[in-house]
């Protein structure tokens, strides 16, 4: 298929510079592309306003692009949305999952699919995103979604999710906001549902959770759609409003709630009215849930666990922990029920005979839709942040490594200069600096959350004195508790007190106890602790005196079920993302690049100097030069022998070796159809194995075979459509002759307004072309009498008793077609009677006399 906008950046004329494609794409946009091609890369640039067409036939062509390649190589593929936060990666990527499903083959279940993903994304797009300096709408949820696809059928579908920001629940910045879900469910509840769950008196402004942050810039009409919107995608999906929406408000009370050591040093409650209506709401007994936040359960060496008070920031802690493991507890439940809907529907189809399934002549490709975090830096950076730009590094080093790396190392194993002399920014040493197996800072942050006692102090020792040689870190400087890392992106500066604090993840057992299913009522909220509940609890459903994770149990890969000791949030989510990204080394990497128009989040406008620190960032000035100069493309030679084999007119002979018939080929071919075109003599080069080429020769060898094939399917339609038409010619000239002599006017290839169908060849009528009255069978046309006045009622057409002149039956069943005003009108049957005339007298107005005989 040929590109809908054949702009490309290769194409570029004059000296390549960062200034050259900045001042290009900035004409662009301003024309209102925002989409634009650096050979196989796809470059956009996020307008902050709605889409436009040429936007959905871009992605159009991408998702056909990955198709089609996936049909003819059977290799796993990968289509990696990469760029900073507010660049537009997860509309882009939703927008293009919509195409996945409009340009594979529908099958009967594939509706079903593409509801529940729709329906889901509005889901998880209230619960999972957020307000923040860079992006209104900042995702936190990073997904991967593979895609089984076996001749052009979804056949399965799997999302892996990973829920990234706790923090930002119990204390947001103060220039953003808590999630989007919270604002929303305030704005659209009822005063009755206001009522129902508890928060008849309270406001964004007296909740304490959505205080510290920025109010909402939607008005309140925007807030109550979305709201409305979301209740009714999650009845689709299957969840029930009640149960989430009693969490959500438990989740919120919970913030009003603040306990404080009196002078007497006794632990006392601000807030106890909304501790008893979070009780309320989560089914169980107020005492039991204060307890649970405010004692603690020691095991003693010796002898039966023994209960100690809290003190008020330890309660307060336990609290802060219980609002991030309902929150995220939930959101974990609504994403398995939406993996639960998409595999139900797939294995309806599935691969192998044995058990009623469909087997494929070719073996199902792998799909996998990376759409991870954006590079973040904001003023104060904690762990989640260092989490996402770590991932955003190392889908900055996949992308390097695809493009650049891969194909020096091809071209060097094969005996061929590269033809490239840019060097990208490598990502390795900072991702060794951040995620080293043995010396990184994240393993070093493990070990010290694990060790008793360790402060943000002894970490900035540590750092110092480990990372003191690498040239991507910045120590802290004196007493300061910050440290900086340069990334790809930029120099973000980072705090360990908060890294120390979020990588603990714990949540004591004595608060889980609380949820034990003897004392509480509340089903969907014990089952969000299930498996606590019945592994790290006694016996009696008492606590036992350990600490278990904030992140529920079959989330935690790096865990261990036998160890008492619970590992750590980074722990797990290392252990995830490489998991799900591990397989983006075997694929075929389609790339792309997101970026950000401006920093403001402002409709149409074009911030030079942003969008040139993303150009320069991200390497698209090195990818640009690559394409322009190097050998970007490689194929196998028997590969093009078989892809192009019929754009020349002789192939070799037979005796000839696949590299000799592949030089003759494209020989004839520069030298040939390609003459005319601006294809450089150096544009290829042969190894041992294979043939490289720069990507305007592989484009212009693209478009001649699309063109060839284009011709050729157009040849075999006329020749088919004209042996069609041979074959049914003596049938439709038979019926033009009789249309002939009965003076009707035949303005299509069947007309007269008679019903036809072709079958087998042979055409029927299911209208017949004549009246039978008594024992006569008059044909038309004839003459007939109005009965009555037509219309009945409104501007009179035909009197009663008026003779009309009938051509034939109409399309409209119970009509006839008569002649009126130099033109034809359809009236009812009814309305008229045939007029037999005298067969020696002359029809009136000199007409033809209609046929009459006999039965």
């Amino acid at each position: 298929m040929a590109r809908e906008d054949n702009f490309d950046l290769i194409n570029l004329d004059g000296p390549l510079s960062v200034e050259a494609i900045l001042k290009t794409l900035q004409q662009r946009f301003m024309e209102g592309h925002c989409y634009t091609w650096i050979g196989p890369v796809l470059l956009c640039i996020n307008p902050f306003e709605a889409p436009g067409p040429a936007v959905h036939a871009v992605l159009k062509h991408l998702c056909e692009q990955v198709l089609q390649e996936m049909a003819n190589d059977q290799l796993p593929h990968a289509l990696i949305f990469k760029g900073v936060c507010g660049s537009g990666k997860s509309f882009t990527a939703d927008r293009l999952l919509l195409e996945m499903f409009q340009n594979t083959k529908r099958t009967d279940w594939l509706q079903d699919i593409r509801k529940y993903w729709q329906v889901s994304t509005v889901v998880l797009r209230a619960m999972g995103t957020a307000s923040n300096e860079q992006n209104k709408d900042s995702s936190r949820i990073g997904r991967v979604v593979d895609f089984t696809i076996a001749e052009l059928k979804i056949i399965k579908i799997k999302m892996n999710c990973f829920f990234l920001d706790q923090t930002r629940l119990v204390s947001p910045s103060a220039r953003e906001q808590n999630y989007h879900i919270f604002y929303q469910m305030l704005a659209g509840l009822s005063p009755e549902e206001r009522t129902k769950y508890q928060l008849n008196y309270h406001d964004v402004r007296t909740l304490h959770y959505l205080s510290q942050g920025m109010e909402p810039a939607e008005t309140v009409p925007q807030l109550q759609s979305r709201f409305e919107a979301w209740k009714s995608s999650l009845a689709q999906l299957g969840i029930p409003l009640t149960d989430v929406l009693k969490v959500l408000s438990a989740v919120l009370l919970l913030g009003n709630t603040l306990f404080y050591e009196a002078k007497n040093q006794e632990l006392q409650l601000q807030g106890a009215e909304e501790l008893q209506s979070v009780a309320t709401l989560l089914g169980i007994q107020p005492q039991s849930l204060q307890r649970g936040l405010t004692l603690r359960t020691y095991r003693s060496s010796r002898g039966p666990t023994v209960q100690s008070p809290c003190s008020a920031a330890a309660a307060n802690g336990a609290r802060d922990a219980l609002v991030k493991a309902l929150y995220i507890r939930t959101m974990v439940a609504v994403m398995r029920r939406i993996n639960t809907l998409l595999r139900g529907v797939s294995q309806k189809t599935h691969v192998g005979g044995a058990n009623g399934g469909h087997t494929y002549s070719s073996e199902p490709g792998m799909l996998h839709v990376v759409d991870m975090f954006g590079f973040e830096n904001s003023e104060v950076n904690s762990l989640e942040q260092l989490c996402v730009n770590w991932t955003a590094e190392q889908l900055q080093h996949h992308y390097i490594q695809s493009l650049f790396s891969s194909t020096i190392s091809r071209c060097t194993e094969e005996g061929v200069g590269p033809m490239f002399e840019t060097a990208p920014y490598d990502c390795s040493p900072c991702l060794e600096l951040i995620g080293g197996q043995d010396s990184g800072l994240l393993e070093m942050l493990n070990e010290e959350t694990l060790s008793p006692r360790v402060s943000s102090e002894d970490i900035r020792i540590r750092m110092r004195r480990k990372f003191k040689s690498n040239d991507r870190f910045i120590p802290p400087a004196g007493s300061s508790s910050t440290f900086a890392i340069r990334h790809y992106c930029g120099t973000v500066i980072y705090d360990t007190y908060s890294l120390l604090n979020a990588n603990a993840d714990t949540l004591a057992d004595d608060i889980i106890a609380t949820f034990d299913g003897k004392v509480c009522k509340f089903g969907f909220v014990a089952h969000l602790f299930s498996v606590e509940l019945s592994r790290d609890l006694l016996p009696d459903g008492t606590a036992r005196g350990q600490m278990c994770r904030i992140t529920p149990a079959y989330l935690q890969q790096a865990s261990n079920p036998d160890n008492e000791v619970a590992t750590t949030y980074v722990q797990d989510y290392q252990s995830n993302v490489q998991e799900s990204l591990c397989g983006l080394l075997q694929a075929q990497q389609h790339h792309v690049l997101c970026l950000s128009s401006n920093d403001k989040q402002t409709s149409g406008h074009f911030d030079k100097e942003v969008v040139g620190q993303q150009i320069q960032s991200m390497a698209i000035f090195e990818t640009v030069d690559f394409m322009q100069c190097a050998y970007s493309r490689s194929q196998m030679f028997e590969v093009f022998i078989e892809r192009y084999s019929f754009l020349v007119s002789r192939v070799g002979s037979p005796r000839s070796t696949a590299r000799e018939t592949t030089e003759e080929m494209i020989g004839a071919l520069v030298g040939g159809a390609l003459s005319d075109s601006d294809v450089a003599d150096d544009s290829y080069s042969l190894g041992t194995s294979l043939i490289f080429m720069t990507e305007d020769l592989y484009q212009a060898i693209e478009g001649l075979r699309r063109d060839r094939l284009h011709t050729a399917a157009v040849r075999i339609q006329a020749t088919v459509r004209m042996f069609l038409c041979r074959r049914q010619w003596p049938h439709l000239k038979f019926s033009l002759r009789q249309a002939k002599l009965q003076g009707q006017a035949h303005t299509q290839l069947i007309g007269g307004g008679e019903e036809a169908r072709v079958n087998g060849g042979q055409i029927t009528y299911s209208v017949r072309n004549y009246s039978i009255v008594g024992n006569y069978r008059v044909g038309f046309p004839q003459w007939r009498t109005m009965r009555c006045q037509y219309p009945e009622s409104g501007a009179c057409l035909l009197q009663a008793g008026e003779e009309v002149y009938c051509l034939g039956r109409s399309q409209k069943r119970g009509y006839l077609v008569v002649e009126h005003g130099g033109g034809t009108i359809h009236i009812p049957h009814h309305y008229t009677e045939l007029r037999l005339t005298p067969p020696n007298s002359p029809p009136p107005t000199g007409r033809p006399q209609p046929h009459t005989s006999d039965l």
